[in-house]
């Protein structure tokens, strides 16, 4: 209340509604830029939390291929042998 008395006071009956409206549009662009700053904030810890599990994938993804690799290095070549059993292999396609 005595806010608003001082302010009567100080600007008048005719400027207090102008400037009541100016401060009004304020405190709204004020919020907005406010809410708009927070939903960033969170678009961007969202981002981080993706990133950061993205990461983890990408590691997980290269044990695994290091392991497998690692797995077919480690076994020597064997030559195919047939048994000495087995009928020699048939090419139907030969003449």
């Amino acid at each position: 209340m005595l806010v608003a008395a001082v302010a009567l006071v100080v600007f008048g009956p005719d400027r207090l509604p102008e400037l009541a409206r100016n401060a009004g549009r304020m405190v709204a662009r004020f919020r907005a830029e406010t809410s708009r700053s927070v939903a960033d904030l969170k678009r961007a810890a969202d981002l981080e939390d993706l990133d950061r599990e993205l990461r983890g994938l990408r590691q997980d993804l290269s044990s695994v291929r290091s392991s497998v690799t690692g797995a077919f290095l480690a076994e020597p070549a064997r030559p195919r042998t047939r048994p000495a059993d087995a009928p020699p292999p048939i090419d139907p396609e030969a003449p």
